[in-house]
């Protein structure tokens, strides 16, 4: 007879936790702190992207350039479909070669590439269903270089593709990527901007778990 109380009083409080999910959204069973890690590499444009075909447009001396980066950071998810993430990343210009062509170069040119290491941090929106995947959407990330060829300047990145992947069964782990290639953009305070398609992945793993 006890038993069966137990397993009817258990039974009674998942019933209300699924109804109190339900009623303040599946948002809030992604609450906390979520430190993470990942690792991305883009293909820069100075003159944009085809929209049929994704290639770079322009001529190539000396666009489009490859870059990669690796980013760890704190995603803080509030519980009510928004948040603020903060990041380090260290960045890496790939070297490459542009063969002569004239008249646009009398030369081949040789670049060595570049490293540099960017702080960056945005709000973002983000949406959980009940087979625990999520969508997150991000309209502004700023962030200040502190290193590299582009030390002191500033930056903002608009038009980044949503973040979707899966939250885990007991919620302490969050894995994300960008599912589709899109173009991004990139604006620098000397007035630089670049447009570039990028393939991203982050884990995250629950550091704090939110009141």
């Amino acid at each position: 007879m006890m038993l069966r109380k137990l397993s009817v009083i258990a039974g009674l409080s998942l019933a209300f936790a699924g109804a109190s999910v339900q009623a303040k959204g599946f948002e809030s069973l992604l609450k906390g702190d979520y430190a993470f890690t990942g690792e991305a590499v883009c293909l820069v444009s100075r003159d944009g992207f085809d929209p049929n075909t994704l290639a770079p447009v322009g001529p190539p001396n000396p666009w489009p350039r490859i870059q990669s980066f690796s980013v760890h950071g704190v995603r803080t998810f509030n519980g009510d479909g928004t948040g603020h993430v903060v990041a380090r990343v260290v960045t890496i210009a790939h070297p490459y070669t542009v063969p002569a062509n004239p008249p646009n170069l009398s030369a081949p040119v040789f670049n060595r590439g570049s490293a540099g290491v960017v702080d960056i941090e945005s709000p973002f929106t983000y949406a959980v269903s009940p087979d625990l995947k999520v969508e997150i959407e991000t309209p502004l990330v700023t962030g200040n270089v502190l290193s590299g060829v582009r030390a002191g300047q500033t930056l903002e990145i608009t038009q980044l593709p949503a973040f979707r992947g899966f939250v885990s069964q007991n919620l302490h782990s969050v894995t994300l990527v960008h599912d589709e290639a899109a173009v991004e953009i990139h604006s620098f305070s000397n007035g630089d901007v670049d447009s570039r398609i990028c393939h991203r992945s982050r884990v995250l793993l629950e550091r704090k778990a939110g009141k």
